[in-house]
């Protein structure tokens, strides 16, 4: 069963590395990372450095599968930003329930927000564990934050990122998992006949009052109805057909391809087609197909045939909304 570390991060990579190495220790080795983050100036720099750290670190034993950012939004203090976030956070831990796969939640980078958001995704989709990171020397945090550790040679930021396994506490938060209880939260939310006992966690989290949906269960319907309308993830792993392509657009093709499987866990097989000037950039192919096109500042000339695991026109249009999304925010 892949063993997956789900993180907030901001403006201290080491929390990552430190989840990882802590992990393994307590004989829980850890397969994939996915990153939950906004578009703060120190919170790209940690990704970056993490980006290149992980896989050489681990020789490729540990990958980054997945990025979650909040694109144009540096941080989570907004109605618009609540919104987004939770949708990641929440979407992200759906599709790794569906897959079977453990969830080891750290809530230790990035703003509070963040963190309290991500608590609250874990308490309606389930977690194996949640967790905050914590080192016992106060200097090392101090010196592993992104504008620091960016100056540093190569082994220094080896020395800051991997502290002394014995020096890492994590710290066990808990949790009640609501996700059995899920379809009739969302009823009740929609003003549908509940059991008393759904009906009492409804009123005595303020999402409804007096038999009426508060704002806050409107917001919280809105994020539950868009994670469910999504397209289940995909049984067992993407498949992938590429055409003969130059030696140096090979590579590129086959990141994209990557990043788009490891990113929509609902694509099934991606094949690389031909592309030209003035295509659409995603374009549904019913009845459960999407091309799309990635013309842009940082990509030119990759087209793609994406099947997905749509089987209605709602979750095809819903798949084209995120990858629409995904593609504006990638390459422009």
């Amino acid at each position: 069963m892949k063993k997956v570390l789900m993180a907030t991060l901001g403006e201290s990579p080491a929390v990552v590395t430190e989840a990882i190495d802590r992990l393994a220790h307590e004989g829980v080795p850890i397969d994939s990372v996915v990153i939950l983050t906004t578009s703060d100036a120190h919170a790209r720099m940690s990704l970056e450095l993490l980006q290149e750290h992980i896989p050489a670190y681990y020789n490729h034993r540990v990958n980054l599968f997945d990025v979650r950012r909040l694109d144009g939004l540096y941080d989570v203090d907004s109605d618009t930003a609540v919104l987004k976030f939770m949708e990641e956070a929440c979407s992200a831990l759906r599709d790794c329930r569906k897959k079977g796969w453990e969830v080891y939640a750290s809530i230790a980078g990035g703003r509070k927000a963040m963190s309290a958001l991500f608590a609250l995704a874990v308490q309606f989709y389930g977690a194996r564990r949640l967790f905050h990171v914590l080192t016992q020397d106060p200097e090392l945090e101090e010196e592993g934050r992104i504008w620091k550790l960016q100056n540093r040679t190569p082994e220094e930021q080896k020395r800051l990122l991997h502290p002394p396994v014995e020096t890492i506490q994590l710290v066990q938060l808990p949790f009640v998992g609501l996700f059995p209880l899920l379809g009739n939260i969302i009823t009740g939310l929609q003003g549908g006949s509940v059991s008393g006992e759904v009906r009492q966690i409804l009123e005595d989290n303020g999402l409804v009052r007096a038999d009426k949906v508060t704002d806050l269960g409107k917001t919280v319907l809105q994020i539950l109805q868009n994670v469910e309308s999504l397209p289940e993830p995909r049984q067992g792993e993407c498949h992938f057909k590429f055409a003969e392509k130059e030696p140096k657009e090979a590579p590129k093709t086959r990141e994209w391809a990557n990043r788009l499987a490891n990113r929509f866990l609902f694509i099934e097989r991606v094949d690389d087609i031909g592309w030209r000037e003035g295509q659409p950039k995603v374009k549904k192919e019913p009845p459960n197909t999407l091309l799309i096109f990635l013309p842009g500042r940082r990509v030119t000339g990759i087209g793609f045939r994406l099947t997905t695991t749509a089987r209605t026109e709602g979750q095809l249009n819903r798949a084209c909304q995120e990858v629409e999304k995904w593609i504006e925010r990638e390459i422009l």
